[in-house]
């Protein structure tokens, strides 16, 4: 779960609602036969009611079809969208033993050649191996800040291959969890926070181990409190992107850390804390992201609030590394008039806090 620089789409969601009060539900929330939303995210999120149609399909890349059908002829798709279907077709196509080729991606999107070779950055050809049939372990020396302010850092991510990250609200950027992979070598993953499954996403491009919970699970992402996840394992890294308090409510939910009032945040989060802690290997890591939230003139500071909360509950702070929020556009205007009529400085920055569980002194 958890919210990072990815703000709320919420023209667009003012747009649907509008579009619903003006005209209704003209086109339905389609599902594929398991329940799985194929398109219409959006319009779930703007009245949990809409109708929907449910098609018999278990395949899902021929769910992938339908949905990129159904939007290529409704509406503008950006080009970073178009990718993201390429990409997934892609990584698809691979898990059946094919290579992803463009032609390959053409005949399972029902679409021409020359149309995915505009949107497949990192095209693959037929009888070459390709970085991406065999992803490698290697052990990088890192510094502590990660992202860029420009556009630069999406060459150095997997963001546009990463399916549905642009409707779900606060998605980890994937070059998070591929980071904390490189550094910790891990082999096997929890994330009890999982929010739209990038972790698990990122762990199965290096053949890792990884269980994925969330209090509201989307995808192939289990149902699960963080409080009171067991399985039963122990993990050498758990990460969680916990909300920014109540700043984007993700249900109403009693239990929800988004819905609690402050202290009640807190009290919760700690009791997650202590949980993890029970759920680590001895020298297994701890990776929280978090931001602090401004509020009525004044800085809530969640870093500093979840920092201590670590070190009362036990663990020891390893590290920690700045992750650049300069990727985000949808707000950045927003946030520009009102640092300039409120005399603040725009907030750029999250932080990666990098907790360790040791029964002694390293």
């Amino acid at each position: 779960m958890g919210y990072s620089s990815g703000k709320i789409d919420q023209v667009r969601l003012e747009d649907l609602a509008a579009s619903e009060r003006a005209v209704g539900q003209i086109y339905p929330v389609v599902k594929d036969a398991d329940g799985n939303i194929i398109d219409g995210f959006h319009r779930k999120r703007v009245n949990p009611n809409w109708k929907e149609v449910q098609l018999p399909v278990k395949d899902r890349l021929e769910a992938l079809k339908i949905r990129v059908h159904l939007n290529l002829f409704r509406r503008k798709v950006g080009e970073d969208e178009k990718s993201g279907w390429v990409a997934e077709a892609r990584r698809l196509l691979q898990e059946r033993g094919l290579k992803g080729t463009q032609d390959e991606i053409a005949k399972a999107l029902g679409v021409s050649q020359p149309w995915v070779s505009k949107y497949d950055p990192e095209p693959i050809q037929p009888n070459k191996p390709h970085a991406s049939e065999q992803k490698v372990l290697r052990r990088n020396t890192f510094c502590n800040i990660w992202g860029f302010e420009d556009d630069s850092w999406l060459k150095l991510t997997i963001r546009a291959q990463q399916p549905h990250y642009d409707f779900y609200h606060g998605v980890t950027p994937a070059f998070v969890i591929e980071n904390l992979i490189q550094l910790y070598q891990p082999k096997r993953v929890l994330d009890s926070m999982a929010g739209v499954g990038t972790t698990g996403w990122v762990c199965r491009r290096y053949s890792i181990e990884c269980d994925q919970f969330d209090i509201n699970p989307f995808g192939e992402v289990k149902e699960g409190d963080a409080e009171h996840v067991e399985t039963g394992r122990k993990y050498d890294l758990i990460f969680n992107h916990i909300p920014y308090l109540d700043l984007v409510k993700y249900s109403d939910k009693p239990e929800d850390l988004s819905n609690l009032p402050e202290d009640r945040f807190f009290e919760k989060l700690r009791r997650i804390f202590e949980h993890n802690l029970t759920l680590l290997e001895e020298g297994g890591v701890y990776a929280v992201l978090v931001g602090d939230v401004r509020r009525g003139g004044r800085i809530i500071p969640l870093t500093a609030k979840a920092t201590l909360l670590g070190l009362e509950v036990g663990y020891i702070l390893h590290d920690q590394a700045i992750k650049i929020t300069g990727e985000s556009e949808s707000t950045s205007g927003l946030l520009q008039y009102r640092a300039a009529k409120y005399r603040f400085m725009i907030p750029k920055y999250d932080t990666i806090l990098i907790f360790k569980k040791v029964n002694h002194l390293e």
